[in-house]
């Protein structure tokens, strides 16, 4: 958000919420528990610092007629987030529709979120060694679906990651009540999972789905870089997940990603038909193309050269949904003339301009600055419960003051549109994949 939006987001809030909580809490089957997930999320909208449900139930009681004790109003809400058995999934398809309608988006964008911990009960906690951090980090892993234009992005949905010691210890699966039947993925393959979610059932019109594990939009032209969980080089299941889906999609990869050439493409000092993506793109930097596009971070227009090409998946065939080879195309991002490629990504949407593509990706940077001037400021990452339901629960109610927070401010800038955010780019559901 720009400084203008940070100075207005929480105008109208407690309105907006007023307005939104009926409509996304409508599957809660009781009023008390649409009452006490309004209150949390307008607790989380309003009590400073870290969000923890001892200053909710705090703020809460300020606003009771009976005059509950503190500590009787921390219980109701702590069973109702962590104990209750509302199901998120139902609360999260709900403001996926409103965010749809208001946001029109251009994307869904996949981002992986990190969540330090200082100790080992929290669900899914485990020691990592994530890209860009010379140590092992002590913490849950997630990633979230965005609703994303040029100008604002919601979350929507999210998966933990459960590393294999959890899902392979009884004591801890039962402590953390971790579902029977959830599955093993790779960190790509949950993020990939966490698109399938959303378009399986939840009535949304399909849009791009740009998928970016990398912990930062730095550079990744170094052999070795990795997105998280990757040992090295990218994994491709999500690629070979949302092409069996029939999903559209622009995936991250590696720079060592190896990738297969058509025969009608003539790699200059290449012999082998199996090549890494920066190779692919060195070879061919004569095709790179100046584009413009407008930073979702700041609002600049900034300049990136370009080149795309067409390839296929090695170590495995990408199939359509319905079936044959599913044709892609290798996307590389330069940052400056005379350097090597920044960015690797590989996508379907084979007849879209590069300018488009590119666009596409800056995406993820609309995410990155969302997550941090609205989804933190909420506190997605301060749930201090221990349980699976209770992480999927929070991050849910926290999406909802996410929701807020941003509907409100696009109420203050432009009151005229009412609920709507204005959107500034052109939709992409036409795009054709191959």
């Amino acid at each position: 958000m720009n400084a203008r939006v940070s100075t207005v987001r929480d105008v109208g809030s407690e309105a907006v919420a007023r307005e939104l909580c009926p409509t996304v809490f409508a599957s809660l089957r009781r009023s008390d528990q649409r009452r006490k997930a309004e209150q949390y999320v307008l607790g989380l909208l309003t009590v400073p610092g870290r969000k923890s449900i001892r200053k909710i139930a705090a703020r809460t009681r300020g606003d009771a007629d009976d005059h509950p004790s503190t500590a009787a109003v921390e219980q109701s809400l702590q069973h109702f987030v962590s104990c209750s058995t509302w199901p998120w999934a139902d609360v999260r398809a709900a403001l996926a529709r409103h965010m749809e309608s208001a946001l029109r988006p251009t994307a869904w964008v996949v981002r992986p979120l990190v969540i330090p911990k200082a100790g080992s009960h929290s669900v899914g906690v485990a020691r990592r060694t994530l890209p860009g951090l010379g140590s092992p980090v002590n913490c849950q892993e997630a990633h979230g679906l965005w609703l994303a234009n040029e100008v604002a992005g919601a979350p929507v949905n999210w998966r933990l990651q459960i590393p294999t010691e959890w899902l392979d210890s009884p004591t801890r699966r039962r402590e953390g009540g971790i579902p029977d039947d959830e599955p093993r993925l790779t960190p790509d393959g949950a993020a990939a999972n966490t698109a399938l979610e959303v378009a399986a059932g939840w009535g949304l019109t399909r849009r791009p789905i740009v998928v970016d594990l990398f912990p930062t939009d730095r550079p990744t032209h170094r052999p070795g870089d990795a997105p998280h969980g990757a040992p090295g080089g990218a994994s491709t299941a999500a690629v070979s997940v949302l092409s069996a889906a029939g999903l559209p999609f622009v995936v991250r990869i590696g720079a060592d990603t190896d990738v297969g050439t058509p025969a009608d493409i003539a790699l200059s000092g290449y012999r082998r038909r199996t090549v890494a993506a920066h190779h692919v793109m060195s070879a061919v930097h004569r095709l790179r193309r100046a584009v413009e596009w407008t930073d979702p971070a700041s609002g600049l227009v900034r300049t990136s050269l370009v080149a795309k090409v067409p390839v296929n998946l090695t170590g495995g065939t990408v199939r359509r949904a319905a079936g044959g080879e599913r044709p892609l195309v290798l996307v590389g991002e330069w940052d400056k003339a005379g350097g090597r490629p920044a960015r690797f990504w590989l996508t379907d949407l084979v007849d879209a301009p590069a300018g488009v593509l590119l666009r596409l990706t800056k995406l993820t940077r609309r995410v990155d600055r969302d997550l941090v001037d609205l989804t933190d400021e909420v506190g997605v990452r301060d749930f201090e419960g221990r349980t699976y339901p209770g992480w999927h629960r929070h991050t849910t109610l926290a999406s909802v003051a996410h929701a807020v927070r941003l509907l409100a401010t696009a109420h203050a800038l432009h009151p005229a549109a009412a609920a709507r955010v204005p959107l500034r780019l052109p939709a992409t559901a036409a795009l054709r994949t191959g």
